[in-house]
C-alpha cells in the first residue's frame, strides 16, 4: 500500500513537472511568434522603398557675386544691379524634413491604446487562466483523491497541498524574474493562491486540524499576500485576492454570530484594496472593494449586534474612501490634481460622475437605510450623535478642499430627513393610505435636542467652510436652509409642535430677522449672494410659522401667500433668477391642491376649499400683477391663476353638493357629471398652459389629451 502511495505520488509529481514544462516550452514559442511578427513587419517597410533624403541645400552666394553683372549680359549694356538672394532652400529641408518626420510618426510613436478592461482581458488571455484554474483545481483534486483513496493521512494530505501551492508561488515568481510580466504567470499564482485556500479550508471543516481563529488568520494573510503579489502579476490577481479576503469570514463561520468582528475585518481589508488601487487600478477592482464593504453592510442588517456601529462603519469606509487614495489622513489637504484611483470617471446619464462620488453617494444611501431601519430609540443623545454625526463630519471636511464632493452634505442631509420621516410614516389598512404617526411621546424632547444639534452640525460646517474658503451658495444655502429643514422634520414628528402658538412665532421670528437682513444687505449690495438664501430662508419660515399654527388647508395657503411677496422682491430688487422659486413654489401649491386627498385630510365642518382654494387663486392673480414687467413670468402665472381658478370650483362644486365632505367615497350620476366637466376644463386649462410655457409644452399637451379621453369615457 505504501508502495503504491509513493507510485501515485510520484506520478502526480510527474504530471504536475510536465505542465509546467509544457507551459515554458508554449510561451517560448509564443515569445519566438511574436518576435518573427516584428521582424516581418520591419521587412514589409522596408520593402515599400528606400527612404528618401533631402538634397543639401546651396548655401547662398556672397553679396559681391550676387550684386555682379550677370555672365551673359551683352558688351556695352549696363544690366540692373541684381538684389541680394536669401537663402530659402533650408526652409525647403526643414519641409521635406518635416514630412518625413510626419510619415514615419506614427511607426515611431503610436497611439497608446487604451487599457484593455476585465472582460477584455479574459476573452484574450482565457486559455492562460484556465490553465491556472486547473492548477488550483488540481491543487484541490489532489487533497481529494488522497482523501478517497486513504493514502495519506490528515496532516500529510493538508502539508502536501499547502507545500504544492507554496511552490506553485516560488515557480509563478521564478518565471517572471526570469522572463517578465505575463497573464500565464499571473494565473499560475491565482491557482496557487485557490490551491491554498482549499487546503486551509478543507484542514477546518473536513477534519477539524485547526482553531477556526488560526484558520481565519492564515486565510486573510493569504488573501493580503495574493494582493501584495498584484503588484507584479496584475490586476486579476488582486481581483482573486480581494474576492478571497472579503468571503474569508463567510467560509470560516463557526456560527457565532459575531459580524461586529466580521465588519472590523471587512474595513482592514478595504483599507489594503485602497492602497493596492493605488498601484493595481481597474474600475472593476474599484467597484469589488465597494460591493465587497457594502456587501458586509448588508449582511449585518440580519443581526441585532452591530445596531448601534453601523453608522460608524459606514463613516469609517467613506474616511477611507477619501483619505487613503490620497494619503491624505485628515481630508483638509487641498487637492493637488494628481491622478488617483477615485478619480476616474464614469459617465451615467451623459454625465460625467467620478468614481468617488458615486461610492460616497451609495455609502449615503446605505446609512440613510440604516437610520430608517433603526428609527430613533431609546438611546441617549450622546448615543446618537455618536453613531449617525461621524458620517457628516467626514464629509463636511472631505468637501472643505474638494469641490467635486461639495453637493454631498446637502445629499446626506435630505436622505437623513427622509430617512426619519419613513420611520414615522406607517400604512392604514383599514383606510388604505399611508398616515404620520409620529415619534413616541416618551421620545419627543430627546429628538426634539437630536435635531437641534444636527441643524448646529450642518451650520458649523458650513460656517467653517464659508470663513476658509470665501462665499459659495451651495454652502451658504446649507448654512440658512438646514436649521428650517431641521425645524420643519420637527414639527412633522413631534406632535406637540403641532397648532403649538410658541413654536410658530418662533418660526416666524426666524423669517422677519432672515428677512430683516436680506432687506439691509440687498440695499448695500444689491448683487449680494448671500442676501438670496436669506430670502429664501425667510420665506421657509413663515411657511412653517403658518403650517405650524393653521396645520393642513393653512399651510397651502401661507405657501401660495410667498408668491405675492417673492414677485415683489423680485421687482424691487431687479433679481430675475427669483422667477425660478416663484415657479417652484407655485408647484408645489397646484400639487399639494391637486393630490389633496391623498395628503390631507381637513374636517367637514370647515369651509376649507373657499379659502384655502380661492385665497390660492387671489395671491396667484396678485403675483401675475406684480409681475407686470416680466412678460414671460406674467404669462405663466396667469395661466396658473387659471388652473388654481378651475380647481377651487371643482372642490367648491363638490362641498355644496355633498355638504362639506368633498373626497366622498361613493360613484354616482352627480360625482360623474362633476368629473367630467372638471376634466373638461382641465384639459382646455393644460392646453391654454402649453401655449405660454417654455420647457413644459409637451408635458401639458399630453397631459390635456389624457384629461379629455378621461372626460369621454366618464361621458360615457
Amino acid at each position: 500500500m505504501e508502495m503504491l502511495a509513493l507510485w501515485a505520488f510520484l506520478l502526480l509529481l510527474l504530471v504536475v513537472i510536465g505542465s509546467l514544462l509544457g507551459w515554458t516550452g508554449f510561451f517560448r514559442a509564443r515569445d519566438l511568434a511574436a518576435r518573427l511578427a516584428r521582424l516581418e513587419q520591419e521587412l514589409d517597410r522596408l520593402r515599400e522603398g528606400p527612404v528618401v533624403t533631402p538634397s543639401p541645400a546651396a548655401e547662398p552666394l556672397p553679396d559681391s557675386q550676387a550684386q555682379a553683372h550677370p555672365a551673359d549680359a551683352p558688351p556695352g549694356v549696363e544690366s540692373d544691379p541684381v538684389p541680394p538672394v536669401k537663402p530659402e532652400p533650408q526652409a525647403d529641408h526643414q519641409d521635406h524634413t518635416s514630412a518625413s518626420q510626419e510619415q514615419t510618426a506614427p511607426l515611431a510613436s503610436p497611439k497608446p491604446r487604451r487599457t484593455p478592461g476585465f472582460i477584455d482581458h479574459l476573452v484574450k488571455n482565457w486559455m492562460i487562466w484556465m490553465g491556472g484554474l486547473c492548477v488550483g483545481l488540481a491543487g484541490i483534486f489532489m487533497v481529494k483523491y488522497s482523501i478517497d483513496a486513504g493514502l495519506l493521512g490528515p496532516q500529510a494530505r493538508i502539508a502536501l497541498a499547502l507545500t504544492t501551492g507554496i511552490v506553485l508561488h516560488a515557480v509563478a515568481e521564478w518565471l517572471r524574474r526570469r522572463r517578465g510580466s505575463d497573464p500565464a504567470f499571473a494565473a499560475l499564482a491565482g491557482g496557487a493562491s485557490i490551491t491554498l485556500y482549499g487546503a486551509l479550508l478543507a484542514a477546518l471543516h473536513l477534519y477539524q486540524l485547526f482553531d477556526p481563529r488560526l484558520i481565519f488568520a492564515l486565510l486573510a494573510l493569504v488573501s493580503l499576500l495574493t494582493m501584495a503579489l498584484a503588484l507584479v502579476h496584475g490586476p486579476v490577481l488582486a481581483a482573486i485576492g480581494i474576492i478571497g479576503a472579503y468571503v474569508v469570514p463567510i467560509l470560516v463561520s463557526d456560527n457565532s454570530g459575531n459580524i461586529v468582528g466580521a465588519m472590523v475585518y471587512s474595513l482592514i481589508i478595504s483599507a489594503a484594496a485602497l492602497l493596492l488601487l493605488r498601484q493595481v487600478f481597474r474600475p472593476w477592482l474599484w467597484w469589488g472593494m465597494v460591493a465587497g464593504a457594502l456587501g458586509w453592510w448588508l449582511i449585518s442588517l440580519t443581526s441585532h449586534q452591530p445596531d448601534n456601529l453601523r453608522g460608524i462603519y459606514l463613516a469609517l469606509l467613506a474616511w477611507a474612501v477619501v483619505a487613503i487614495p490620497a494619503f491624505d489622513w485628515s481630508l483638509l489637504r487641498a487637492d493637488s490634481g494628481a491622478i488617483q484611483p477615485g478619480a476616474q470617471l464614469k459617465v451615467i446619464m451623459r454625465r460625467a460622475w467620478r468614481l468617488d462620488q458615486l461610492s460616497l453617494a451609495l455609502i449615503i444611501l446605505a446609512w440613510g437605510y440604516s437610520i430608517q431601519l433603526r428609527g430613533f430609540g431609546p438611546l441617549g443623545l450622546t448615543e446618537q450623535l455618536a453613531q449617525w454625526a461621524p458620517l457628516i463630519l467626514v464629509l463636511g471636511f472631505a468637501a472643505r478642499q474638494r469641490d467635486f464632493l461639495g453637493w454631498l452634505p446637502w445629499l446626506s442631509l435630505g436622505v437623513q430627513w427622509l430617512a426619519w420621516l419613513a420611520t414615522a410614516v406607517t400604512f392604514d389598512y383599514a383606510r388604505n393610505r399611508y398616515q404620520l404617526q409620529g415619534i413616541e411621546p416618551a421620545l419627543e424632547s430627546a429628538f426634539l435636542q437630536f435635531a437641534g444639534s444636527m441643524a448646529l452640525l450642518y451650520v458649523g460646517l458650513a460656517v467653517l467652510h464659508l470663513r476658509a474658503r470665501g462665499f459659495s451658495h451651495r454652502w451658504a444655502s446649507l448654512a440658512f436652509v438646514s436649521p428650517l429643514a431641521w425645524l420643519a422634520l420637527s414639527y412633522l414628528l413631534v406632535s406637540d409642535l403641532a397648532q403649538s402658538l410658541a413654536w410658530s412665532v418662533a418660526a416666524l421670528m426666524v423669517g422677519l430677522v432672515y428677512g430683516f437682513v436680506a432687506a439691509w444687505r440687498l440695499e448695500k449690495y444689491r448683487a449680494d449672494g448671500a442676501a438670496i438664501w436669506f430670502i429664501l430662508g425667510g420665506h421657509f419660515a413663515y411657511s412653517l410659522a403658518a403650517g405650524i399654527y393653521f396645520r393642513e388647508a393653512g399651510l397651502t395657503l401661507a405657501l401660495a401667500a410667498q408668491l405675492l411677496s417673492l414677485a415683489w422682491v423680485m421687482k424691487r430688487y431687479d433679481l430675475p433668477w427669483l422667477a425660478l422659486v416663484i415657479k417652484a413654489v407655485l408647484a408645489l401649491v397646484v400639487i399639494r391642491f391637486t393630490f389633496n386627498p391623498w395628503l390631507a385630510s381637513y374636517p367637514v365642518d370647515v369651509h376649507w376649499s373657499l379659502w384655502t382654494g380661492g385665497g390660492a387663486t387671489l395671491f396667484c392673480a396678485l403675483a401675475a400683477w406684480q409681475s407686470r414687467a416680466s412678460p414671460g413670468l406674467n404669462r405663466w402665472l396667469e395661466a396658473a391663476t387659471l388652473h388654481l381658478l378651475v380647481l377651487t370650483l371643482g372642490a367648491e362644486v363638490r362641498y355644496w353638493l355633498y355638504a362639506g365632505d368633498i373626497f366622498v367615497e361613493r360613484y354616482s350620476l352627480a360625482e360623474a357629471a362633476i368629473n367630467t366637466s372638471l376634466w373638461t376644463a382641465m384639459a382646455l386649462t393644460y392646453w391654454y398652459r402649453a401655449d405660454h410655457s417654455e420647457q413644459l409644452a409637451g408635458l401639458y399637451r399630453t397631459c390635456s389629451r389624457i384629461l379629455l379621453l378621461l372626460a369621454a369615457a366618464s361621458y360615457a
